[in-house]
């Protein structure tokens, strides 16, 4: 069974990763011809794919071979939700660590907690709005009214912050799987990937769709892309 899931995670990862490019080169399309109407459709479509590429890539993660026992990925699917799910996951990979450095334990499972929920569980909380049809004005979870927290966060989610998710989420995830399947290697290869990260979320903090246009805009494939469709007009 454990592999079976596998495997079929796997073959899903895959072919979501495809769809992931095929909606970037979209995103640049629609950039080049300034239909910023369709950037908009392709933003929210993107942030079911994060989630959907993340519910997956969780499948595929806890049931790596010899990973997790049939017990412990029993504990873990039989949480309420996602963010248990993932927390239950935190707390069973560590576990297999031989270490007598609990200090050292608990500071990376703060870290790696606080990217959980910044970079995994609220974006996930979005999609469920996008999911449910809230493209616009996203309601709280009665129905009863319009939730204006969250509503802000819709209107300033757009490609690029998607795009950063899926970085994060991929160095988070490496950190967990090296847990779970490299205990040796984990000690010398946590700090790099995690410096990495850190890195990687301060120098993009300023990045944003308008930021993608303009390197877009400016390029010189852009210019001959431009040109050419140009003479095709005259």
């Amino acid at each position: 069974m454990t592999e079976e899931v596998f495997i079929a995670s796997t073959k899903n990862l895959r072919d979501l990763k495809k769809q992931k490019n095929r909606i970037s080169a979209l995103v640049n399309r629609a950039i080049r011809e300034k239909k910023d109407s369709d950037l908009i459709s392709l933003t929210k479509v993107y942030a079911l794919l994060y989630s959907a590429y993340v519910e997956t890539s969780f499948l595929k993660l806890i049931h790596t071979p010899n990973a997790f026992s049939e017990s412990e990925i029993t504990q873990i699917m039989a949480q309420h939700n996602l963010e248990q799910k993932w927390i239950k996951c935190v707390e069973l990979a560590f576990n297999k660590l031989n270490t007598n450095n609990l200090g050292g334990v608990a500071n990376k499972k703060q870290t790696l907690n606080r990217l959980l929920q910044e970079y995994i569980i609220k974006p996930s909380q979005i999609r469920n709005k996008v999911a449910h049809g809230q493209w616009i004005y996203c309601l709280n979870n009665e129905c009863t009214k319009i939730n204006q927290n969250t509503t802000s966060q819709m209107a300033d989610l757009d490609f690029v912050k998607i795009e950063r998710y899926f970085y994060i989420y991929d160095k988070f995830h490496q950190c967990i799987l090296d847990l779970l399947v490299s205990h040796k290697t984990h000690y010398r290869d946590y700090y790099q990937i995690i410096t990495e990260l850190q890195n990687y979320v301060d120098s993009t903090k300023s990045w944003s769709l308008e930021t993608k246009k303009a390197k877009i805009l400016s390029c010189s494939k852009y210019q001959n892309y431009k040109k050419f469709n140009d003479r095709i007009v005259l």
